[in-house]
């Protein structure tokens, strides 16, 4: 089973948590950043922790950006996947975006994050992409492994790999059935038989029905000139 790498918008995900405000008083937003991760580190396998890069925008203090390297350093170590933040001149989407187009494995790469310009950013190295909300009803669901986050292919893809005409996006077409024209007629010669003679003959005869002309055949001989 091909592994998958994450890359995770940290900010965004934290908003889409509930953990996120317009203003934090001091020391709030690295306390919100600190529950995050601890939910990721609760919920997530190992294997996938180890596959796992959390971005954040510009050092442990996004709002202020003048904490020292070695409080960067100490906020990101005794996690079990990284966590890094991007430099002061950079966003966290300038971050992931650079590390998607460096990646040896793009496409076995799943970005989680509901901005729009990184899913496109994903979708150009032939990445995933997937939003913060819809991880996190994964993380919720129970303890996500690799074989859960397994990214799937496109349609487009599954009917390249395929026979054409032999499958469809949801697995093998399923036979078509043979149709049996003459069985057919005679059901339905079987069915007429058995609701005239289950009708009453003195009602046959009250009813009033123009005399049956019985259809006659044409002569297949050509007509002599």
């Amino acid at each position: 089973m091909a592994r998958v790498f994450l890359l995770i918008d940290g900010y965004n995900l934290l908003h889409a948590a509930g953990l996120g405000r317009r203003r934090f008083a001091k020391g709030r937003l690295e306390l919100a950043r600190r529950k995050l991760l601890l939910k990721l580190e609760a919920e997530m396998a190992d294997a996938v922790c180890r596959d796992c890069v959390v971005v954040f925008d510009a050092g442990p203090n996004a709002e202020s950006r003048q904490n020292s390297d070695e409080a960067a350093a100490a906020s990101e170590a005794g996690w079990p996947f990284a966590v890094v933040y991007s430099a002061e001149s950079l966003s966290a989407d300038d971050e992931i975006e650079r590390r998607l187009g460096t990646h040896s494995s793009p496409r076995q790469v799943l970005v989680i994050s509901s901005d729009h310009r990184l899913h496109k950013a994903a979708a150009r190295r032939g990445a995933q992409a997937l939003d913060s909300d819809q991880f996190l009803t994964l993380l919720e669901s129970g303890k996500v492994t690799q074989s859960g986050l397994r990214i799937r292919k496109n349609s487009q893809n599954r009917q390249k790999s395929s026979s054409p005409g032999n499958e469809t996006p949801d697995g093998p077409k399923p036979a078509r059935r043979h149709v049996d024209k003459n069985s057919d007629e005679k059901g339905e010669m079987a069915e007429l038989n058995e609701e005239l003679l289950g009708l009453d003959l003195n009602y046959l005869l009250r009813l009033d029905l123009p005399p049956w002309n019985p259809p006659r055949k044409k002569n297949s001989h050509p007509k002599r000139p």
